[in-house]
């Protein structure tokens, strides 16, 4: 066992790169600090983190350390090392590669241009991804009508002219294997297809209309008609793809989005004042990192793996200015010019970066509904359920509970039903707390779960499909209550608690034995219990809202001068009923808040006036 204690003693007040490794001796984090025998002792510290760096620390059996000179040069290290090792708890960037390019073959004589799934270091240029294969498919539509280029993978020898395709006679192909165009003249369709396709589409169309224009004046009407059409083609394709801001600058803006499993990172590309070209890289399992730790993270990453070095990147949020200054020195160096970071307050770059950011909050959304919805993505994960949770067989269906209240009144509970992976709202069910008169969600949820398993056992209907897996939304002595409840009633099904951080997050699964899967492990399984956990809660908190709303609409209150709507409130939760109201004291009455003597008095006598009114039929 590593006594950390001693191994930090020997770790110098210097800057550098830190590694640690588990008890496989697998690098599962690298990180940098300007002093490590510093950034290294917090982990060993009661210093507080964030959930995935605590169980990053749970899991160290050794570090390692690398000295360097300047904090510069551990940026630059610790870059390469998470690129070589791919740590499992640094934040990684994964390339999506569900998402097409378009492909320009620059590096032919007479290049082609199509869409591919995948970028490579072939000599090509590439642009995009692009979010949908329609957008591919009309772009590249117009662009053969309005800039022919071969679609063909012939060989083609400007002193061995071919036979012509289909192609060249429909206007797709100017029919370069015959001979028909020069190199020279091939390669400003060429330019025009790249200007376009890099966000320059203004002057194409501008130069296009002039020609028309000059076309339409020498009463060439066929010609003319044709620039119309290509116009009108570059336009509207044109309109699909750029966003304007005010000036002429070219510069990356960067929006982060996270929920309670994953983050999104959105990248907009502006190039002389428009957004030419919007992709996004999903960080799975970093939902709990923070917005300056996923910039960090992502900036040297995403430009050291080849993306191009705008001179400016702007981002939606604030970076500590030391790190963004160290961050902006490291891109300078890899561009040979000076590059800046900065997080916009006002103006057009600050609508720029609000937009990435809602791009980013749809893109993550999008996400996340495509993961829970894919083609077998609802039976892989209940498949890791039942190995997580030992389970004989997959669990079909589950069911969760949870209690919600308001003070002591209106004391209810939920429970969700999830069959194959999914809601079965048709077999939610509502539970009114009967047998207690103060709150107790230990309490609660025992008469919950009595009522509901006894009416199993009885085979009532609507209560007669035996679940494979029960969550709680608890403790273990919520577990321990299901667990008893279950037993008394002869049943032997398994049972899980579904824990939640002090942020209220989804965090881990709860064995009855106390073992905690912790939910990073796996963002699958991390969804899907999320999801679970917070339908409970809503369909827990629905229900009392509407007892509650139902409750407090009208009462005799509303007929006592001075009793608004929150003095009603707060009578309510303290008594529980206009009838405990009623037999309350005068004192007790004028012990709420808000409510004095005299206006005790008024409540106390308007009450009892109220029921002896009703009794009598008046």
């Amino acid at each position: 066992m590593t006594d950390f204690k001693e191994e930090l003693k020997k770790v110098p007040e210097r800057p550098g790169v830190y590694l640690m490794h588990d008890e496989a001796d697998r690098i599962i984090y690298v990180g940098k600090a300007v002093v490590l025998r510093n950034r290294l002792r917090s982990y060993f510290s009661n210093t507080p983190h964030n959930e995935r760096i605590t169980q990053m620390i749970e899991r160290i059996a050794r570090f390692e350390f690398i000295v360097t000179d300047s904090e510069y040069e551990a940026l630059l290290l610790e870059c390469n090392l998470i690129k070589k090792h791919k740590p499992k708890y640094n934040v990684l960037l994964k390339d999506d590669k569900n998402y097409p390019y378009i492909k320009v073959t620059t590096g032919e004589e007479f290049p082609r241009v199509f869409s591919v799934r995948k970028k490579q270091n072939d000599g090509s240029t590439y642009f995009g991804p692009y979010y949908l294969n329609y957008t591919v498919k009309s772009t590249l539509d117009t662009l053969a009508k309005t800039f022919p280029m071969r679609l063909c993978r012939r060989n083609i020898n400007p002193e061995k002219p071919q036979r012509v395709c289909l192609n060249y006679h429909i206007g797709l192909c100017p029919g370069p294997c015959a001979g028909y165009i020069d190199a020279e003249e091939y390669g400003k369709n060429v330019q025009a297809v790249c200007d376009f396709l890099s966000g320059r589409s203004d002057e194409l169309i501008a130069e296009m209309r002039e020609k028309m224009l000059e076309a339409s004046e020498n009463t060439d009407f066929e010609r003319a008609a044709e620039y119309r059409d290509r116009i009108k083609a570059l336009e509207t394709v044109s309109e699909k793809q750029k966003i304007m801001f005010g000036n002429k600058e070219t510069l990356d803006v960067l929006a982060v989005a996270v929920n309670e499993t994953d983050a999104v990172v959105q990248v907009f590309h502006a190039v002389e004042g428009q957004v030419a070209g919007r992709d996004y890289y999903v960080l799975e399992g970093a939902g709990s990192t923070g917005f300056a730790e996923l910039y960090l993270s992502f900036i040297p990453q995403y430009y050291d793996a080849g993306g191009a070095v705008p001179s400016r990147i702007l981002t939606a949020d604030e970076i500590p200015e030391a790190d963004s200054a160290l961050v902006a020195e490291m891109l300078s160096e890899l561009a040979g010019r000076k590059v800046t970071i900065s997080n916009p307050k006002r103006g057009d770059k600050r609508r720029l970066c609000e937009m990435a950011r809602e791009n980013a909050n749809i893109t993550l959304e999008n996400y996340e509904l495509t993961k829970r919805n894919e083609h077998g993505g609802a039976l892989r994960v209940l498949e890791k359920l039942r190995d997580v949770c030992g389970l004989d067989s997959l669990p079909l269906r589950i069911e969760s509970f949870d209690i919600s209240n308001l003070g002591d009144s209106e004391i209810d509970g939920s429970m969700v039903v999830f069959a194959n992976g999914k809601p079965q709202k048709s077999d939610y069910r509502h539970f009114k707390i009967k047998t207690l008169e103060s709150r107790s969600d230990v309490g609660a949820m025992r008469e919950m779960l009595s009522r509901r398993y006894a009416r199993l056992v009885n085979g009532d209907s609507g209560f007669d499909k035996e679940p494979d897996l029960i969550l709680m939304d608890g403790s273990l002595a919520q577990i321990g209550e299901a667990l008893e409840i279950l037993g008394g009633l002869g049943l032997d099904i398994p049972v899980y608690g579904m824990v939640k951080d002090d942020r209220h997050r989804s965090r881990g699964l709860m064995s009855p034995e106390g073992r905690e899967f912790r939910l990073e492990d796996d963002p699958d399984i991390w969804r899907f219990v999320t999801d679970v956990q917070n339908e409970t809660h809503r369909f827990a908190i629905e229900y009392n809202r509407k007892l509650t709303e139902k409750r407090y609409k009208k009462s005799p209150l509303d007929d006592i001068k001075g009793v608004g709507d929150r003095r009603k409130v707060a009578l309510l939760r303290r008594f529980g009923s206009v009838k405990g109201i009623r037999e309350a004291s005068t004192d007790e009455i004028a012990g709420v808040s808000g409510i004095g003597t005299a206006l005790a008095e008024e409540i106390k006598n308007g009450l009892i006036e109220a029921e002896n009114r009703r009794k009598s039929g008046k």
